[in-house]
């Protein structure tokens, strides 16, 4: 199983972070490939919705997704049904500004995606992560 975690402070109060991190309706406006998220009334742990993404070559790829894990204001895991690939967000307030733990990566069962994580999945987490966190300090100027 492959991951990235990445530690940072993030310079806005974390009422406005977690307003980001903590509904996958917003994720099309910041976070990485994602172009579309449906079927997200309430987020809850244990809630499902399907995510639309860009994928290289292919164009767009829908699949399901499921959140592991839900904490008003604190923590978020969700995860794609399919391939296993995941996103986690723990955040604490740190006086004005947001410490975050953010960890992506993929928990495979399907032989094919347990190839790609072995081959270029620590790579493609960590860009994947890097980039993330940079678009979503823009999206909280």
């Amino acid at each position: 199983m492959g991951r990235y975690r990445r530690q940072t402070l993030i310079e806005a109060p974390v009422e406005a972070v977690w307003a980001q991190v903590g509904d996958p309706n917003t994720y099309p406006a910041w976070a990485g490939e994602i172009v579309e998220v449906e079927g997200l009334d309430e987020v809850k742990e244990g809630a499902h919705y399907q995510q639309s993404e860009k994928m290289p070559l292919t164009g767009t790829r829908k699949t399901e997704f499921v959140v592991d894990a839900y904490e008003e204001m604190r923590e978020i895991s969700v995860r794609c049904t399919v391939s296993g690939w995941y996103l986690h967000w723990l955040l604490t307030g740190a006086g004005k500004d947001t410490f975050a733990e953010f960890e992506v990566g993929m928990n495979p069962s399907h032989p094919g995606y347990r190839a790609v994580d072995s081959i270029v999945g620590k790579r493609w987490y960590r860009k994947t992560a890097e980039q993330t966190l940079q678009q979503l300090r823009k999206q909280l100027t």
